[in-house]
């Protein structure tokens, strides 16, 4: 526990830092995260042989469209790294099998769903976005993970995930919505309901991307994804949360705050 507190402490400033700081500079970090959380991915479905080199080439191309294209992502990405793995099957058949190339495109995409955090940046307004958002999934993970050890006794899914609690998930939800409607309530002096819903649909967010991570450690037959973060495991296991709240809050602000 004190490594996981120490390690947090220490990487949750720095990628607040660079988060506020925008720009290349977060482009740059969210890079590297996703090439680490693909390299742990790889491993982890190494039963379907996923190319470790086509799924960096992969991250490399979500992450430069998503810098270089930003209005544009994610369209032309997802159809090039589509053909390139198509194509990849063919030239390669059967060393690259349809497994594999299956294997290689989630290993590929998964991870490169945290581009959403930069593009949450860049939205009007995006530092304060993009706050709300880390600090109502990082609430979720640590008021979720604290309600489940304290009170936790009714187990969510016990084949996948047997810790995971309905009363850890109720605490975690009722933490993000708390974060989210505080933001609200800063920002515009009322509990609005556009921010309430937001910190709704971050918390059940949340809890699928932990959910599908434990998945994925399941079919590996491991507890961490890695070993890079003391106390967490690997990057995945810190992240796992982010690669889903991020791209639904991304849109949502988009769509129904923006837009609507």
């Amino acid at each position: 526990m004190l490594l996981r507190i120490l390690t947090a402490l220490v990487g949750a400033p720095l990628l607040l830092l660079f988060a506020w700081l925008g720009g290349p500079y977060l482009a740059m970090v969210i890079a590297l995260l996703i090439l680490l959380i693909q390299n742990e991915v790889v491993r982890l479905l190494r039963g379907l042989h996923p190319h470790r080199g086509l799924v960096f080439a992969g991250g490399l191309v979500l992450g430069g469209s998503a810098y270089f294209f930003t209005f544009q992502f994610p369209g032309a990405a997802l159809a090039v790294l589509l053909l390139l793995y198509l194509v990849s099957m063919v030239l390669f058949f059967p060393r690259f099998s349809p497994a594999a190339c299956a294997g290689t495109l989630l290993a590929a995409l998964y991870p490169g769903l945290l581009v959403y955090v930069y593009l949450l940046r860049t939205l009007p307004d995006g530092w304060q976005w993009l706050l709300l958002v880390l600090l109502a999934t990082w609430a979720f993970d640590v008021f979720g993970y604290f309600t489940g050890k304290v009170v936790g006794r009714t187990r969510m899914t016990p084949e996948l995930s047997p810790k995971k609690t309905l009363e850890g998930f109720a605490g975690g939800l009722l933490a993000g919505v708390g974060v989210a409607g505080a933001a609200g309530l800063i920002l515009t002096g009322t509990w609005a309901w556009p921010f309430l819903l937001l910190g709704l649909l971050i918390g059940l967010g949340a809890q699928v991307g932990d959910l599908l991570a434990s998945a994925l450690k399941r079919f590996a037959g491991v507890k961490d994804a890695g070993r890079l973060l003391p106390g967490h495991g690997g990057v995945l296991d810190r992240f796992d949360s982010l690669l889903f709240t991020s791209p639904i809050a991304y849109y949502y602000i988009y769509w129904f705050i923006y837009i609507g």
